[in-house]
């Protein structure tokens, strides 16, 4: 029953009756490994990081990071990147699952554990069962603008903020954040990478959602549990 109505969902995507693709279907893409290597994003001239990295590497797959070197050479002049969240383990996955899962309960405490986890599912992907967060591939990235000093733009909500405002093309957001989101996704898509429409920040190449998003055959990366 499940999948059933994961297949009517994508038929109503397809008929744009609906703006995303079912994650049940993006899990059963096949992955033909690629063989792509975790590369630091910090060697990447002109990136900036969020403080949440630290001193840390900002892991990425190669091809993901020869795209936004790419896509550095179309932004307007005075734009950056600023790189919020790169790869993650598939256990650093299953903490921020955990943690998110927690705040749900505190949050909403005479919801049911259904709920719970439909609510932190709407934010977080959760691993195993052959699924999880494209993070894991190497392959996802959470991105903005910022200009030369870092200081983010105007994008119509927080990073992570979730709410009506949140989807990509979401009209309730003023004209200047339209724009700001609309050379994101240009400059990015222009690549060859691609959005999650219910999330302005999260751009992906080569996992499960791109390959479903972009008509691939297959994915060209898997999970990666170490470096």
């Amino acid at each position: 029953m499940k999948m059933i109505k994961a297949y009517i969902r994508y038929v109503l995507y397809l008929l744009k009756m609906r703006t995303t693709i079912p994650g049940a279907l993006i899990n059963k893409k096949p992955i033909r490994e690629n063989g792509d290597e975790l590369v630091d994003l910090r060697q990447v001239p002109g990136l900036f990081f969020d403080k949440s990295f630290g001193h840390r590497p900002v892991l990425i797959r190669s091809g993901v990071a020869e795209r936004l070197k790419q896509a550095q050479t179309l932004l307007p002049s005075g734009l950056h990147f600023k790189i919020l969240s790169a790869y993650r383990s598939m256990k650093e996955q299953q903490e921020l699952y955990d943690f998110h899962y927690q705040q749900m309960k505190t949050s909403y405490p005479r919801a049911s554990a259904t709920d719970w986890e439909r609510m932190t599912k709407a934010i977080c992907a959760k691993p195993g069962n052959n699924a999880g967060s494209g993070h894991q591939t190497g392959g996802a990235i959470d991105i903005t603008l910022c200009d030369e000093l870092g200081n983010e733009l105007d994008m119509g909500t927080k990073y992570l903020e979730m709410c009506s405002k949140t989807p990509t093309a979401s009209k309730e957001i003023s004209e200047p954040s339209r724009n700001n989101r609309k050379i994101l996704k240009s400059v990015l898509h222009a690549v060859g990478m691609q959005n999650y429409p219910n999330e302005w920040w999260h751009f992906c190449y080569g996992d499960r959602m791109w390959a479903m998003y972009q008509h691939q055959k297959y994915a060209l990366y898997g999970p990666r549990d170490s470096i």
